[in-house]
């Protein structure tokens, strides 16, 4: 993010500036000063398993014909928080200002081992991203010492939620009615009967979450439509998943949470009922999909297959809602957090 990047260096840059003026104000006087800028406020350097690099690079300019360097004069500290999780901290005790005009360049390291924690204040905060970065400065020098702290906030998805939209508009795509014509030969029984269900209503929730999973409710309202056939409404009968850049995020789980469906799996001719079903993630899957997403300058696509079956008792083959191989919702998302000339957006929704 570049207002996080200019926050860290643009803090440096000030000490520079003032150390520099009083030194050269005890010395001699008005003379020319030091100077220094952001040439590039940052890009992502390089992604391990154990942690992913920030890069920002400043230039500065020296008037005098003999490098400078603050020794133990300077002391700065500085940290980055996603969501309250502290996922990036530094020190730096040098600066070198060598003669003429240089450019150098400066790491932080974002702990991968932290993103679990971020995760889950992301999620519980309807997926807002807050990022923050704080600073604090002090200075030495024979005119006077300084100590400066400064903290800057930038808010993304604020009125959005990726993750769980795309959840819930490929669980709604399964609304409708599926009914079928089959044939009944069961003992003195032998003709054609109506089976199938209709999903009247679809609702995606947040369910419990915490470091190491992750857990979305799907509740459908299906309807039996049959005058004669029940049909069986089993956890197993909803085959969802997720993948975020092609990362495996998300899958249906097993067992029904609603009172009703946990002691009773028929659904009657005519009767209508709620049917809640977990859909959980690992959060160790974090970690990979995040860098991927940096890997990707901060873009993912988000695909999730989603397909109900239900099965009507003693007719044959289950029913699939909807019909052949189910349906798949596409999307993405992209955050700014470190990319130049971005904006965080999302077609999820």
């Amino acid at each position: 993010m570049t207002r996080i990047r200019n926050l860290v260096i643009g803090g440096v840059l000030v000490i520079l500036v003032l150390a520099g003026s009083g030194y050269l104000a005890v010395t001699s006087g008005a003379v020319p000063k030091p100077t220094a800028g952001v040439q590039d406020f940052g890009d992502w350097g390089s992604v391990t398993p154990h942690q992913t690099e920030v890069v920002t690079t400043f230039w500065t300019t020296n008037p005098y014909p003999i490098d400078f360097t603050t020794g133990n004069t300077l002391h700065a500290r500085y940290s980055i928080s996603l969501n309250g999780v502290t996922v990036a901290k530094g020190t730096r005790n040098r600066v070198d200002l060598p003669r003429g005009n240089t450019t150098q360049t400066q790491s932080t390291y974002i702990q991968n081992d932290r993103l679990k924690d971020w995760w889950v204040n992301f999620i519980e905060a309807n997926e807002t991203i807050h990022a923050t970065a704080q600073g604090t400065l002090h200075i030495a020098t024979p005119v006077k010492n300084w100590s400066y702290h400064v903290s800057k906030t930038h808010t993304q998805f604020a009125n959005q939620a990726p993750i769980l939209d795309s959840l819930s508009h490929a669980a709604a795509k399964t609304e409708g009615k599926y009914v079928r014509t089959r044939r009944v030969d069961v003992g003195p029984v032998h003709r054609n009967v109506t089976v199938g269900a209709e999903v009247q209503d679809v609702e995606t929730t947040l369910g419990r979450v915490n470091r190491n999973r992750t857990t979305v409710l799907v509740r459908f309202r299906i309807h039996n439509p049959s005058k004669t056939v029940p049909i069986v409404v089993d956890p197993t009968g909803l085959r969802m998943r997720a993948d975020v850049n092609g990362i495996p995020m998300f899958h249906s789980g097993s067992g029904v949470l609603s009172a009703n469906a946990t002691k009773r799996k028929l659904l009657l001719p005519g009767e209508t009922r709620d049917v809640v079903i977990p859909v959980t993630m690992n959060n160790d899957k974090v970690d990979d999909w995040f860098r991927s997403h940096v890997r990707n300058d901060e873009r993912s696509t988000i695909a999730v297959h989603t397909q109900l079956v239900v099965n009507p008792l003693g007719v044959g083959k289950p029913i699939r809602v909807p019909d052949g191989d189910g349906i798949t919702y596409r999307c993405t998302m992209q955050t700014a957090i470190f990319e130049d000339n971005q904006t965080a957006k999302t077609t999820c929704g």
